[in-house]
């Protein structure tokens, strides 16, 4: 049994992985699995529900998934499909509505009420459109066919727009939902499944009238009108388990100046100060990233940071230097790091950058501010899911070694206090076409690994729910 066998209340289950930790060598980087036996009951439900998942049903769902446009802030379309697919099966599902271009497709699978309540969820909007118009020089141009539609089939893998992130996972989750139905399996606890809007951990476009279309808005919709649960599954691409993610806080840095013209005599033998001092100052964050890299590991986070975006100057213009340039950087705080925290020490780095280039002048603020969070890897949740991925990998090792994992809503849900596993992290994919292994992708979904996510999502919904609260640890 978890430690957690004893019974502890809500509360204390939510001090448990809220808390941040003091020290970061305390973060164990693995864990002693603790063996909770299936009955032969219940591994004939695993075994029945199995039987329901294969690659060709998941090539079949990513496809029509990754066909449907649903960019952040349009998952209407998506959603409404995905509600309709379990519909069609019986299943007890609603498209969740938050505005007229947005909303969640929540399906239920209703337990005797002696068991936990049990969130099985991702995210199902893509972070591009597809459009180079609207991405922009993101995917090159011309654009790489991994950020386009319609889906293409090479073998197992499904290459398009978002099909291995997030068109994946919303894939490995609708066949998880369906397994379980399919199987008949008698459960205790409820099942609550969920394929969220507005997941993209980004801020609406400049174009876009609603300014509330993202950073995990699907999930904070579905938990305030009571899609919650006692612990929770949340999915991205792959089939391991982890326990812990970062946070992430955007700030963006000023350099001020004043305006200048290209052809006045009196400018010709000196430099253009806010691009000059632009470059200094970020080569002097790119070494204090270096730094940070360096200093602030630990358990399974990896540190992370980089000035990725600029706003400067008149493209039309050249021949003019601007007042201002603008820097966007993106900053991975620690699992048991408050943002805040992350806010002063930038403070830090770059009062240091001004005192070492006297004249220079900037101003700075963050404008996101997203805490991560952990989960003690000895609670039900976190030990179920990693028995569930041990089967379907038939891997009996006695100890199980954290993933590295990157932000997403499961940040959300521990601050909620709900116990999370995370499901990630994958093998690459063998199929890989050779033109999209370099640099980062979101499409390449392989239809065996969606199969591998889907079997651990059933394997630790079966274990958990077919239990009651107090075999999983709760006294409420």
């Amino acid at each position: 049994m978890s430690a957690t066998s004893k019974g502890m209340s809500a509360s204390q289950l939510a001090s448990q992985h809220f808390a941040y930790l003091e020290d970061p060598s305390q973060a164990p980087t693995s864990v002693e699995v603790r063996r909770v036996p299936l009955s032969a009951q219940q591994r004939g439900w695993i075994e029945k529900a199995w039987s329901f998942i294969d690659a060709k049903k998941a090539i079949d769902i990513d496809v029509e998934l990754v066909n449907i446009y649903s960019p952040t802030g349009y998952e209407r379309e998506v959603n409404t499909y995905v509600a309709d697919y379990w519909k069609r099966l019986g299943v007890d599902a609603v498209y969740q509505q938050m505005d007229e271009h947005q909303g969640n497709a929540v399906a239920r699978l209703h337990g005797d009420r002696s068991g936990p309540t049990l969130l099985m969820n991702c995210p199902i909007d893509t972070h591009w459109t597809g459009d180079l118009k609207t991405d922009g020089l993101q995917w090159g141009d011309p654009m790489r066919r991994d950020n386009m539609r319609p889906a293409q089939v090479e073998g197992q893998t499904v290459i398009g727009l978002g099909s291995n992130n997030d068109k994946g996972m919303a894939t490995s989750i609708m066949m998880a939902v369906e397994a379980l139905h399919r199987a008949e399996v008698p459960l205790r606890g409820t099942l609550l499944a969920a394929t969220l809007a507005g997941g993209a951990p980004a801020l609406s476009p400049d174009d876009e009238p609603r300014k509330n279309v993202s950073l995990c808005q699907g999930l904070l919709h579905s938990l305030i009108n009571g899609v919650t649960g006692d612990y929770a599954l949340f999915h991205k691409p792959g089939y391991h388990v982890s326990w812990e993610e970062p946070g992430m806080c955007y700030l963006r840095v000023r350099v001020l100046g004043n305006p200048d013209y290209m052809a006045t005599e009196s400018r010709a033998d000196r430099p253009y100060r806010v691009l000059t001092d632009t470059a200094r100052i970020i080569m002097a964050l790119d070494a204090a990233a270096e730094e940070y890299r360096h200093t602030s590991r630990g358990g399974s986070f990896r540190p992370a940071m980089a000035a990725n975006a600029l706003n400067t100057g008149r493209p039309d213009k050249p021949n003019w230097s601007p007042a201002i340039s603008e820097i966007f950087l993106d900053i991975r705080p620690a699992p048991w790091t408050a943002p805040m925290e992350v806010k002063y020490w930038f403070d830090g780095v770059m009062e240091r950058i001004i005192e070492a280039n006297p004249g220079m002048r900037a101003e700075w603020d963050m404008y996101v501010a997203m805490p991560g969070g952990r989960t003690d890897p000895a609670n039900w949740i976190i030990q179920s899911a990693i028995r569930a991925a041990q089967a379907v990998e038939g891997d009996t090792s006695p100890a199980y070694e954290g993933r590295p994992a990157g932000q997403t809503e499961a940040g959300v849900l521990r601050t909620w206090g709900i116990p999370t596993a995370r499901i990630s992290g994958a093998p690459p994919n063998p199929e890989m076409p050779a033109d999209l292994r370099e640099g980062f992708t979101m499409s390449g979904a392989y239809a065996p690994y969606l199969v591998n996510a889907a079997k651990v999502l059933v394997h630790a919904a079966v274990d958990t729910l077919t239990r009651t609260r107090e075999e999983t640890g709760l006294s409420y």
